[in-house]
């Protein structure tokens, strides 16, 4: 979800950023030590709001744990290299007009930046589903966004937005 993956993207290009310099500064760029490392988080789901249009309105979680691993190295080269996953446990939504929701999907992320922090590649990828149980009915959050030097798209073909901030 965008706000749940924002806090991750931002904290892992912090992780990286930090890492990197600190590794770029221990010597010649063709000396950094090969490193990397995994960090594992959660945090509540409660408060995050699916903007959707109508005639479905915003949907806003109630409870649930939003679960993210996050994994980075650095290569020889001083290049750091992320990729993270984020995906929900249990969470529960209630739309705009009072109907119960549930959740399901993924959300991927991943790219590179050389020693200095400056990004050379980076992909991001979500699809959720939120599954109306009062009704039946499904709205989707699809995106697919890509950047890279000189060029960048996204792709967007769900009816919500996921969570920002």
């Amino acid at each position: 979800m965008r706000s749940l993956r924002s806090r991750a993207v931002l904290a892992g290009i912090t992780a990286l950023g930090t890492i990197g310099l600190a590794t770029a500064a221990a010597g010649p760029a063709g000396a950094v030590p090969a490193s990397g490392g995994t960090e594992h988080s959660s945090f509540p789901a409660a408060g995050a709001v699916f903007e959707c249009s109508s005639p479905t309105g915003d949907i806003t979680a109630l409870s649930g744990t939003v679960s993210m691993v996050d994994h980075w190295t650095v290569d020889g080269q001083g290049v750091f290299h992320e990729t993270g996953t984020v995906n929900t446990h249990g969470v529960t939504l209630m739309g705009a007009n009072g109907d119960l929701y549930t959740v399901s999907g993924a959300s991927w992320f991943g790219g590179k930046m050389d020693a200095t922090g400056t990004p050379m590649v980076f992909t991001d990828t979500e699809h959720w589903v939120l599954h109306d149980t009062t009704t039946g009915g499904n709205v989707k959050v699809q995106i697919v966004s890509h950047w890279s030097p000189g060029a960048s798209f996204t792709w967007d073909k769900g009816t919500c937005s996921a969570p920002e901030g």
